[in-house]
């Protein structure tokens, strides 16, 4: 993709001149041209905000007088929701990054290295390219990112998380248990006894499962309250289905190149695309004559707003590998061929595409084994 010849307005807020002049001269060499506006106090920062028309990157202190980071952060939010958000800290204990990590897009600790700000650039300049008309991106903003995510769900990010840490978590989350027993003793799982124990529950569905569920759960809630999306409870039940069979394709394949908790977490986190299709429908009116085509403006809205909830780029560079691939007809990846493969499913067309682009006869061993889980969960 090329980069736009957009103007990015950059506000940089930091009550420490030494460390506002280095910010300053980092974004004027990586992004020459850029409207840069420094503020050494939060308090004239809030001053001027009436006299800025736009904001498309803001960059703030956590610790400073009056105000910290995070508080400024929601404040620019409520007003510019499509800002990605950077906070520096020099503290990086578990509290702060906890209740930073709802807030702010990007975290990056004192002192910093330029290359940690690579990631911000590439962020903006995505999102300039994804072609979402400003209603769409407000209708998303509003749903996903404006509403404070719950600190389960920034945690969940981690997707190395053990047995033990995730049953923890999960204790006082009756609502994702349910879902979480409900699944256990389906048909999916297919034990001979009902099972309402949450440390049962876990060990038989499996930590990136349930974390799969956990991600999917916190979504469907945030849209259902401010959308009466009919199909929300059938869309949720297909992407389980989904994870399920990428799971078992994976393990069956025994491919080292693959991790498959990211993948699985991948997954999961495209159900955000679906969920955001469903909101795009429901406030254009309009619905997508092209199969590819509805399902490649699908992967920019799960890039748009898992870019700026703040998933870590190693999830958004996969997610952003899958529109290239598309794009390109090529894939020099595994984990992007298993992802379209399973994702598409739902979707004849694509799917056949896909299988006809990143399939060749090398694969045909493992694609008879993907027929196979098709049939076993898509009947």
């Amino acid at each position: 993709m090329s980069i736009k010849n957009q103007v990015p307005r950059i506000v940089l807020v930091d009550d420490d001149e030494l460390m506002l002049k280095s910010l300053y001269r980092h974004f004027n060499i990586s992004m020459e041209g850029a409207d840069i506006l420094t503020f050494s106090s939060p308090k004239q920062f809030i001053e001027s905000l009436d006299t800025l028309t736009s904001i498309d990157i803001l960059v703030s202190d956590y610790l400073m007088p009056a105000i910290n980071g995070v508080e400024l952060i929601n404040i620019v939010r409520r007003r510019y929701p499509q800002v990605l958000t950077v906070l520096l800290t020099g503290d990086t204990t578990g509290k702060v990054l906890c209740k930073s990590s709802i807030s702010a897009t990007f975290i990056v600790a004192k002192p910093f290295r330029r290359e940690e700000f690579d990631d911000v650039i590439t962020a903006f300049y995505r999102l300039c390219e994804l072609p979402l008309s400003e209603s769409i991106k407000q209708a998303l903003n509003e749903t996903f990112i404006q509403n404070e995510l719950p600190i389960l769900l920034s945690r969940i990010e981690d997707i190395d998380l053990d047995f033990n840490k995730l049953e923890a978590m999960l204790e006082q989350e009756v609502l994702i248990q349910a879902k979480l027993f409900h699944l256990c003793n389906s048909a999916y799982v297919g034990l001979s006894t009902k099972q309402y124990s949450l440390s049962t529950a876990i060990k038989t569905l499996g930590v990136d499962l349930v974390s799969a569920i956990i991600v999917s759960a916190c979504y469907h809630n945030m849209v259902a309250a401010r959308y009466n999306i009919v199909n929300c409870e059938q869309l949720s039940d297909i992407n389980f289905r989904k994870v399920k069979l990428l799971k078992e394709l994976v393990q069956k394949r025994r491919d080292s190149s693959v991790d498959t908790e990211r993948i699985v977490f991948i997954q999961s986190l495209l159900f955000l695309g679906e969920l955001g299709s469903e909101i795009v429908q429901l406030i254009t009116e309009n619905q997508c004559h092209s199969p590819g085509g509805c399902y490649t403006e699908k992967l920019h809205i799960a890039l748009y707003t898992a870019t700026l909830i703040g998933y870590e780029s190693a999830i958004t560079d996969e997610l952003y590998a899958l529109i290239e691939a598309l794009e390109t007809g090529t894939s020099d990846s595994n984990t992007t061929t298993l992802l379209l493969l399973t994702d598409t499913i739902t979707n004849k067309e694509v799917n056949q595409g896909v299988i006809d682009m990143f399939c060749d006869q090398k694969g045909l061993d493992w694609l008879e084994l993907f027929y196979e889980l098709r049939s076993k969960y898509f009947s």
